[in-house]
């Protein structure tokens, strides 16, 4: 039976989060705008073609824009990933179990390979930083699990060649 109260909590952590995340995406967009436009304004370019330039990159998935939907993409994507993990340890629940860390790409970060197999609670795992939650190198993309302790212990596949 799932742990409501469990879940509730962590559900409220992660939409505080993703708000932080698309906040601190919309500001960096934002400044590189303003960027854009009082450079090429200072440059002597007329605001019509500065107009049409952006409206391109937006339409081209160009370097401004490009770079906000990609953001965007791997924090929506990690949002999803965190709100699986929190569905299935509200299942499981975090009392008395040991979750183990698994690394499960080839090209693994280093911060992710060095946790590879490692055991600790749930709390502990969120003092140290879970799986997509930014407290690895590899941020949002981590493709990483915590799974119960008892699953049998895994090899991790070694970075790329």
């Amino acid at each position: 039976m799932p742990d409501e109260r469990l879940f509730n909590e962590a559900l409220e952590r992660e939409a505080e989060v993703l708000e932080i995340h698309l906040e601190g995406k919309a500001m960096r967009t934002s400044v590189t705008l303003e960027e854009y436009i009082q450079s090429r304004l200072a440059s002597g370019t007329a605001k019509d073609i500065i107009k049409k330039e952006l409206l391109q990159d937006l339409n081209s998935n160009g370097r401004i824009f490009g770079e906000f939907l990609s953001g965007m993409k791997a924090t929506a994507k990690g949002n999803t990933n965190r709100m699986r993990d929190i569905a299935e340890v509200s299942e499981l629940g975090i009392e008395d179990i040991k979750y183990r860390w698994v690394a499960v790409l080839i090209n693994t970060c280093p911060d992710c390979i060095k946790r590879h197999n490692k055991t600790a609670t749930w709390q502990e795992w969120e003092a140290q930083g879970l799986p997509r939650t930014g407290a690895t190198v590899c941020r949002e993309h981590c493709k990483c699990m915590l799974l119960p302790a008892k699953t049998t212990e895994i090899e991790p596949i070694k970075r790329g060649k």
